[in-house]
């Protein structure tokens, strides 16, 4: 079968698109670039917010409409939050819940069998990318949660947590080294909370740099009530990127208690003045929630406030809404829709302000950029502090990692020269 895989929402859906392809292609079967191309389409859908939802539902509808030939197979938390009741089954020929996708190959083969099996690989060879632009890979650690953020479905759609061994993930590094691959990703749900016989995520990021030949390793997010402060001592071997992703969700504490995060807007400031202190240069990233139910113009300003003080090299703005099936959704005071639009506008303008000042520290820098798409000429890449960097240097290669120095903030990132 020829299978064309798309996804919506976070890095973990990524790493199990991935991996899917992986799968795929060391069945035997094809996988597409383009969605014309293909006998059936994954979808690994998104339902963090009622938009990833919407999208879901409208990238479904959309590919049912516009390629009515292509099977059209529906995976993710939106087909986990609407479950296979159904209601879904109009826009999809199957439905695969998370807690079925360790056998979503074998539920595609059994489903639409009479498709025929075209253009086999030597499965041997199941580790090169799905996407000719994808320079890194998303390794998944664990997956599931067992916390109970007020706000959150993901409990919900993706179970109770749980963690890979650490064999395994080694493996993969490994195998995702020998087929090219110059960053590896570490991504999952809660990959504070991995663990395996004691050990905790220091750990096994500490086996990867060692029993690898990995050039670039970088974590997603981490939880800043369960910070495993054992990783800043590793950031000392550069391999390790000085990025790490720290959700805030609100600077206001009070707010954080009605979302039911288990820290105080306090406990994250002090713990950022820790990481930045032992590991300068580093991007820090971060969510945030506005309008949240009960939130007071007050809460709101310090929320903002507190933003804008922190050095966040991005911050990602979600304006509240409700999902289904969380205490949230049934909390009082409701935020206005005209004030939530105008207090997401204030907190989009100190997010950014908060990546322009991080870029412009960055000026004089030489970092280690990985290079990964060409437009007329225009090299776009990541440096290892999460920086998107532009440049037109001659004598890039994607997928290639180069000595460049940032020469100041430019639109959507900054500029650089590599070093020659």
């Amino acid at each position: 079968m020829r299978i064309f895989l798309s996804h919506l929402g976070c890095k973990l859906n990524l790493a199990e698109l991935e991996a899917f392809a992986r799968q795929f292609r060391a069945a035997g079967h094809r996988v597409v670039p383009a969605l014309a191309e293909a006998d059936v389409h994954v979808i690994n859908s998104c339902t963090v917010t009622g938009e990833a939802a919407s999208e879901s539902r409208r990238r479904l509808r959309r590919s049912r409409r516009e390629h009515p030939q292509v099977r059209t197979v529906l995976t993710g938390c939106y087909a986990s939050a609407g479950s296979a009741s159904g209601s879904l089954s109009p826009e999809a020929d199957l439905v695969v819940p998370n807690h079925q996708k360790q056998r979503l190959v074998s539920l595609v083969e059994a489903a639409f069998s009479s498709q025929a099996v075209e253009d086999a690989v030597d499965p041997q060879l199941p580790y090169l990318p799905f996407a000719a632009s994808h320079a890194r890979a998303t390794v998944k650690i664990g997956d599931g949660c067992d916390h109970r953020c007020a706000f959150c479905i993901i409990p919900s759609t993706r179970g109770r947590e749980w963690s890979r061994p650490a064999e395994e993930v080694v493996e993969e590094v490994r195998g995702l080294v020998a087929g090219g691959y110059r960053e590896v990703v570490l991504t999952g749900v809660q990959i504070s909370d991995w663990h395996e016989a004691g050990r905790k995520l220091s750990d096994l990021v500490a086996r990867l740099l060692g029993e690898t030949a990995v050039e670039r390793l970088r974590l997603t997010s981490v939880a800043p009530w369960n910070f495993d402060s054992r990783l800043l001592a590793l950031f000392a071997d550069r391999r390790l990127c000085r990025h790490l992703h720290l959700s805030l969700q609100s600077g206001c504490s009070a707010t954080l208690r009605r979302m039911r995060r288990p820290y105080t807007a306090e406990r994250y400031e002090s713990l950022v003045a820790q990481i930045t202190e032992q590991v300068p240069g580093i991007g820090l990233t971060t969510d945030v929630i506005v309008g949240f139910p009960g939130e007071t113009a007050v809460e709101h300003r310090e929320s903002l406030e507190r933003v804008a003080a922190l050095p966040f090299a991005r911050v990602h703005v979600f304006r509240y809404s409700p999902r289904p099936g969380t205490v949230a959704a049934a909390m009082p005071g409701a935020v206005t829709a005209a004030e939530a639009r105008a207090r997401t506008a204030e907190m989009l303008e100190a997010a950014q302000l908060a990546q322009e000042r991080f870029t412009a520290e960055q000026r004089g820098q030489v970092l280690p950029v990985l290079w990964e798409t060409n437009e007329n000429g225009a090299w776009q890449g990541y440096s290892d502090n999460y920086l998107r960097v532009h440049t037109k240097s001659p004598g890039i290669a994607r997928n290639h990692v180069t000595a460049t120095r940032i020469l100041g903030p430019v639109a959507g990132g900054a500029a650089g020269e590599v070093i020659p």
